[in-house]
């Protein structure tokens, strides 16, 4: 049967959700503008039917298919796998309608589903390896039994897969150790999170949209502003965040932590408290993808600390390329992903840290804070690898490779929506 799809792509993360806005869509609306023909499956969550047509249409544009199935919370785990399960029934269908060359899952849960439709119908298999799921299943759910049928099955999803992308070269290295490839490093791709430059360049942002902005945040030209950008959960350090913002604030009364996040604010405020913080230092607001530039532009510096350990060694932190987009220097935790070996004063004025001494974060903020203007200019420039272009390449790289190279492009693309 003749080939109809070139990529039948998997993702349990919904094209509305900030990983679907951030990290699927404009990578398929760049490689569809590239000629390949793609449909996407993915779970959506219900009442976001705005976003949805306008996806639709950008979508439809770049000649992108796009179904789905709606997204299930509850009970955890168990709802998951609901999910995927009518993604399977889906995407057999697809499948045996389209005949894909290659069939792209994204994440952990879609693999199954990817396994199934490579021996149903020849396609090859990309694993794109997110997060170690199955591991942190095991150390923090109780539903441990779902997660150990997961690991049994795992030997059998990387021997059949055709290339694995992961996030992080130390990923790659952890799989290739467990499940060893004849191919070597060659069966593994490293992609980390990118992010579109032109949506993070501060200099397009409105100066009155940021005036208005810093008049409603109380925020004056006295002020130094911390931000955190993100999910707030359980493998982000709030209170090892908030200790960097004491040794800030002691240092400099006028100093602000800015926290942009759809989550989390009691928490924040709890821990606020405990170390004895004034409120009016933090400011917490929710943000559309859209409106984040205006509160980076208000911004001098940024932390990203996470929990180390093997779940957290495929992370690679969306907010990382955002913020380096925008020419803001981040001050990190070691053990995660690669940020040992991406972040460094020299190549982007960021600083890493070993332990979360007060003494040592009272020394990482000296140097973040004492970086010259020039450099600070830099980071964006000296930052490229992270950009959606980059991420393109290597995305199209692989798909030359399992897929070969693209067909005629499609008449008309349209950039994917912005919210």
């Amino acid at each position: 049967m003749q080939h109809t799809l070139d990529v039948l792509y998997l993702t349990h993360n919904g094209i509305t959700d900030h990983i679907g806005q951030s990290q699927i869509a404009p990578y398929c609306l760049a490689l569809a503008a590239l000629g390949y023909r793609i449909h996407i499956v993915s779970a959506e969550k219900p009442g976001r039917d705005d976003m949805i047509r306008r996806y639709r249409d950008a979508f439809d544009a770049c000649g992108i298919e796009w179904s789905f199935v709606t997204y299930h919370n509850s009970p955890p785990v168990l709802s998951q796998l609901y999910d995927v399960i009518q993604m399977r029934r889906l995407a057999m269908a697809i499948a045996e309608r389209q005949r894909p060359t290659l069939v792209h899952c994204r994440s952990y849960l879609p693999i199954e589903i990817g396994q199934a439709i490579k021996r149903r119908t020849g396609a090859k298999l990309l694993i794109d390896f997110r997060h170690f799921w199955v591991e942190a299943g095991l150390e923090d759910s109780r539903y441990k039994f779902v997660y150990r049928a997961f690991k049994r099955r795992e030997p059998s999803y990387f021997a059949a897969a055709d290339h694995v992308v992961t996030l992080t070269k130390r990923a790659a290295d952890v799989l290739q150790n467990w499940y060893p490839s004849a191919e070597g490093d060659d069966h593994y791709t490293v992609i980390p999170c990118c992010a579109d430059f032109d949506h993070f360049d501060l200099d397009k942002v409105d100066g009155r949209a940021i005036a208005a902005l810093r008049q409603r945040l109380g925020f004056t030209d006295a002020n130094t502003v911390l931000i955190y950008l993100g999910s707030i959960g359980p493998v982000y350090l709030v209170d090892k965040m908030m200790l960097l913002f004491k040794q800030m604030h002691d240092a400099d009364p006028n100093a602000r932590f800015l926290f942009v996040s759809n989550n989390g604010e009691d928490e924040v405020h709890a821990i606020r408290a405990r170390f004895g913080i004034p409120e009016d230092a933090i400011r917490f607001v929710t943000a559309w993808r859209d409106e984040v530039p205006a509160y980076l532009a208000l911004s001098d510096l940024s932390v990203i600390f996470i929990r180390a350990n093997l779940t957290l060694a495929g992370c690679s932190p969306t907010k990382l390329a955002e913020l380096m987009a925008a020419n803001i220097p981040v001050i990190a935790n070691s053990g995660v992903g690669d940020l040992d070996t991406i972040l460094s004063p020299d190549r982007n004025g960021s600083v890493v840290i070993d332990d979360f001494e007060p003494a040592t974060m009272r020394a990482a903020l000296d140097i973040v804070l004492g970086l010259s203007e020039d450099r600070r200019h830099a980071i964006r420039e000296a930052s490229r690898d992270y950009s959606l272009e980059a991420g393109v390449a290597r995305y199209e790289s692989v798909y030359r490779r399992l897929v070969g190279p693209p067909g005629p492009i499609a008449p008309s693309v349209s950039p994917a929506p912005r919210h």
